[in-house]
């Protein structure tokens, strides 16, 4: 019997930002252990992902619609989890040996417990889940004012704990320690730290700049409302001012975020300088690895609030590469490689602290540049997620092997009605 799995991703609704890499990285992953998947996402899916023969628009809600923060909108959005999943459940009519939710909050995981609970089965799935974002996905993991969306979090890992009667079936993964740290006490189960990120398997080549070339200064993502883009205006100025060989290379894509004012930010930026190329579109794995290849240095002005604990997919792929950053200090997907000298720290969230972090970096490219490009050489290809698959991918291929025994020794009617598609 083929083992089967289902990927779960509600906010999966366009090419921007990183869900749709996250989700091909799985696929990949997966046809590595020859394993297909279907995908449930978003039901606003976008045109391009309808045409793509294993999504299937699924969820009213992603992870980002919360803007209440109540015990009744929780409840709700759970309510309207399960709903959605029972009726995609009927449509492509599978039962999953592994489900896989690259980015899930305590809604989706409170909707799946209420779905197993309902549609209990003899032998459950592996569910592999990242818990990607603090419980407010705007606010810092240890905000006192979130204190109850934490509780929300507990009493959905008891419900699925419960609804899977079997703790080894789940696995939880973050994608920094620091987050986590901050959800083990809630969780009751090991949380592995494994980063999903684009599959590089070797540094670029080294940049080499020409006498009169100019610092290629990038900037790339999802320009949501964390990331730094209203910085980058005032940031350039300065900047412009201080030094006359920098060239920036700002990408942003405006379509899918939280923050309206992210197109009148990137076309400010257009007109800003003759120094200064800015992209909206959404660009293919290829392309976006061109663009951040081409870098000197990376632009990363996150909010230590809201990144605080979160990982950054952009930044992973740059230590791949060998690109050194400019972060800003307090988030801890980069807090290692400032410490080693593989990245330059901002003081703080502003314009003027990225100006000095920036002209700090350009003072000292060189050494930064041998440091990132020295730590890349020694990562090799990171295997972390091929082999947590491989484990998940194993448990389910023999507890199937155990059912498939057990299962000629049942009336086969009676197994038949049990394991009917919900």
């Amino acid at each position: 019997m083929k083992r089967k799995v289902l990927i779960i991703d509600p906010s999966l609704r366009s090419a921007d930002g990183h869900h749709l890499g996250v989700l091909h990285r799985f696929q990949t992953e997966l046809a590595k252990l020859h394993l297909g998947s279907v995908s449930l996402v978003s039901l606003h899916a976008s045109d391009d992902l309808r045409r793509e023969a294993t999504l299937v628009p699924t969820f009213e809600k992603s992870i980002y619609y919360r803007t209440q923060w109540t015990p009744a909108e929780f409840d709700d959005g759970a309510r309207t989890f399960c709903a959605d999943l029972r009726r995609a459940m009927r449509e492509v009519r599978i039962r999953p040996d592994i489900m896989i939710f690259p980015a899930a909050d305590q809604v989706t995981l409170s909707g799946l417990a209420r779905y197993l609970a309902r549609h209990r089965r003899r032998n459950p799935p592996e569910v592999l889940l990242w818990l990607m974002m603090a419980p407010h996905y705007k606010k810092s993991i240890d905000d006192p004012s979130t204190a109850s969306l934490m509780v929300e979090y507990q009493e959905a890992f008891d419900a699925l704990r419960r609804a899977v009667a079997n703790d080894a079936r789940i696995h939880v993964c973050c994608e920094t320690s620091a987050m986590a740290a901050a959800y083990a006490p809630h969780v009751g189960l090991k949380i592995e730290t494994v980063i999903v990120h684009k599959l590089i398997e070797r540094p670029r080549e080294r940049r080499v700049r020409g006498p009169g070339d100019p610092i290629k200064v990038v900037c790339t993502g999802n320009a949501n409302a964390a990331k730094g883009y209203s910085l980058l205006a005032d940031a350039i100025d300065g900047l412009n001012r201080a030094r006359d060989d920098l060239e920036f290379l700002i990408h942003g894509t405006v379509e899918q975020t939280d923050y309206p004012e992210g197109r009148q930010v990137l076309q400010r930026l257009a007109g800003l300088a003759p120094n200064v190329t800015v992209r909206t579109d959404v660009l293919s794995t290829e392309d976006y690895l061109a663009w951040l290849s081409r870098a000197d240095l990376l632009l990363q002005p996150y909010d230590p609030l809201v990144y605080r604990t979160r990982g950054s997919g952009v930044f992973a792929e740059a230590m791949k590469l060998g690109i050194p950053v400019v972060a800003t200090n307090g988030c801890d997907f980069s807090r290692a490689a400032i410490e080693q000298g593989r990245a330059v720290g901002m003081e703080d969230f502003s314009a003027e602290s990225l100006v000095r972090a920036v002209l700090t970096a350009a003072d000292g490219l060189e050494e930064i540049s041998v440091r990132a490009a020295s730590f890349a050489a020694s990562l090799g290809v990171d295997r972390s997620l091929e082999m947590l698959l491989a484990r998940t991918a194993a448990a389910a291929k023999t507890r199937q092997g155990w059912f498939d025994k057990a299962l000629k020794q049942w009336p086969w009617s009676a197994a038949t009605q049990h394991d009917r598609v919900a």
